[in-house]
This record gives C-alpha cells, structure tokens and sequence, in this order.
C-alpha cells in the first residue's frame, strides 16, 4: 500500500495524472535502499525505487546514477554528496533535502518539486530541470548547459516551467543554460554567471545581478523591472537588457 506520507506529498503537490498508478511500496531504511542498489548492480542494472517513500533518511555519499527515482519521496531527505549523475528524478518531492556536493548531471527532474532544498556546490550541468524551485540555496551550484526552459508541448502538465522565485543563486554557473520563460523573481544571482545564457521572457522582477557575467546572455522579452543590474560584466554583448 502506499504509505500515507508518500501519498499526501503527491497530493498537495499536484502531480497526480490519471496515467500514473499509485505508489505500492512502503518506506525503506538506508540499509535497505544500500542492498537494493547491491542487487540491481549484480544484475547489471541500475536501482529501480521509483514511487518509494525515502522521506528523511540519511542517503549521504551514495551513488545512485542512472537510478529511477520517478516520483520518489525524498522530502528532508540527507542527500549531499550523492551521485545521480543521469537518474530519472521527473515527479520527486524533494522539498527541503539537502543535496550539497551532489553530482545530478544530466540528470532528468521533471516536474520536480524542491522548494527550500539545498544545492550548494552541486552539479546540475547539462540536466533538464521543470518545476518548483522556490527559495532554494544553489550558492555556487554548476548548471552549465542545463536546460530550465518552459516546455510549450506540454502545455496540460503542471508545472509547465522551472520557478526559481527568491532563490540563493549567488556564484551559481548557468553558462549556456536555457532558461526562457523561467520564474526568477527576487533571486539572488550576485556574481553568478550567465555567459551565453537564454533568459528569453524569464520573469526576473527584483533579481539581483549585481557583478554577474551576461556576456553574450539573451533577455530578450524578459521582465527586469526592479532588478539590480550594477556592476554586471560582459552587459556591451548581452542582449535586451535595459
């Protein structure tokens, strides 16, 4: 049966579609989920815990890459330093984890749900990210040809594009990232660096870019009403910005 944690995660997330069968499995210790990805790698395969209910438990330091971890439950979870390098993260609840030093490049997290979650110092580059990042801290995190762009074929599925309102992005690298139409009200992206960035009608009212790179950087369309442009670098090759 589905635990009831798992369940009212999903619920109040919004993610439930009517193509998606519940969850069947209940929660497992770090013992467990150890000895499930033992077992998977003796048959050659990658650990399938999609669905699974791993709230809060300390997964430091394991390596789950190429791991399916579809609509898995890791809210609060101890994640840093983990390796999950190309897993399938689409429809994790993931709200305030701590992923510090984590290695999640190329990986897939749509429709993710990782508001308060920390991503200090993590590798999210070339990742495809859609959904709600509100008020994460990815101070100095690698998201280097990531692609956070709003998905227009799926126009029906919630959320549609990633919401980074008020997140700690300081140092963050988004070098050759997409993120058009991403939400970034109020981020903080002092220093962080956008080179060759696409920030096409991203809503970024009241962003803080002071000192950031944008060389070559696309806002075409964005909205940067309020947003503290001082002291950014490369604005003479950016374009669209005020």
């Amino acid at each position: 049966m589905m635990t009831a944690h798992l369940a009212r995660a999903l619920l109040i997330a919004g993610l439930f579609v009517s193509s998606v069968p519940p969850a069947l499995a209940d929660s497992l210790t770090r013992a467990e989920v150890l000895g499930l990805i033992e077992k998977a790698s003796g048959a050659g395969k990658a650990v399938d815990l999609s669905r699974r209910d791993l709230a809060g438990l300390d997964l430091s330091g394991i390596d789950f890459r190429g791991a399916d971890l579809f609509a898995a439950l890791l809210e609060g979870s101890n994640l840093r330093g983990v390796k999950l390098a190309g897993a399938n993260l689409n429809r994790a609840i993931m709200r305030n984890a701590d992923l510090s030093g984590a290695d999640l490049s190329d990986a897939s997290l749509y429709a993710v749900v990782l508001n308060g979650a920390t991503l200090k110092g993590a590798n999210l580059s070339s990742a495809r990210i859609i959904g709600e990042m509100r008020e994460v801290n990815a101070s100095g995190a690698k998201f280097t040809g990531a692609d956070l762009g709003a998905d227009a074929t799926n126009q029906g599925m919630v959320p549609v594009r990633v919401d980074l309102s008020r997140a700690i992005l300081d140092g963050a690298d988004f070098s050759g990232a997409n993120l058009t139409h991403a939400v970034l009200v109020y981020a903080d992206l002092r220093s962080a660096i956008l080179t060759g960035a696409r920030l096409n009608w991203a809503k970024m009212s009241g962003a803080n870019l002071v000192g950031a790179d944008v060389a070559n950087a696309d806002f075409s369309d964005a909205e940067l009403d309020d947003a503290k442009l001082g002291d950014v670098k490369g604005a003479a090759t950016a374009k669209g910005l005020p």
